[in-house]
């Protein structure tokens, strides 16, 4: 999964502009961390880490926890479009981002409205696009 991840990474062009763009939006939502997902895979393209985490290995749990309710939806002829995981200790949204990505915001106030988050995960998506239109413009130096 990790080396996986890290291929994807090494493939966005402007993977610093994304970065910084991802910590701006962590700070504006109160986030403790913002993870950026390749829709198809469900790979790790970017993060925005906010604050320590015990768990090396939760972007593969995510993961595969997602695949997996992506698969459960498909097979009920539904489509995965979102999700909200929420108890007294925090709270975490997965949402269709842009064309090529989800976004997982997580934040350890479970006391944010859920519509406050999810507006703002909205009002965010255009700024996103812009930057992966400029990055799919932009020549690669895989070509």
């Amino acid at each position: 999964f990790r080396a996986w991840s890290s291929i994807v990474y090494k493939l966005i062009p402007n993977v610093k502009a994304l970065e910084s763009s991802l910590k701006q939006f962590a700070a504006i939502v109160d986030a403790d961390e913002v993870l950026l997902f390749e829709r198809a895979t469900f790979l790790v393209v970017s993060h925005c880490q906010r604050r320590q985490h015990r768990d090396a290995h939760r972007f593969e749990k995510v993961s595969n926890i997602v695949k997996q309710f992506k698969l459960s939806c498909s097979k009920l002829a539904a489509q995965f479009q979102s999700m909200e995981v929420r108890n007294s200790v925090f709270a975490a949204f997965i949402d269709g981002f842009t064309s090529n990505t989800y976004v997982m915001v997580e934040m350890s106030d479970p006391k944010i409205p859920s519509e406050a988050t999810l507006i703002n995960i909205r009002n965010a998506r255009k700024h996103f696009e812009k930057l992966e239109k400029v990055s799919s413009s932009a020549p690669s130096q895989y070509q």
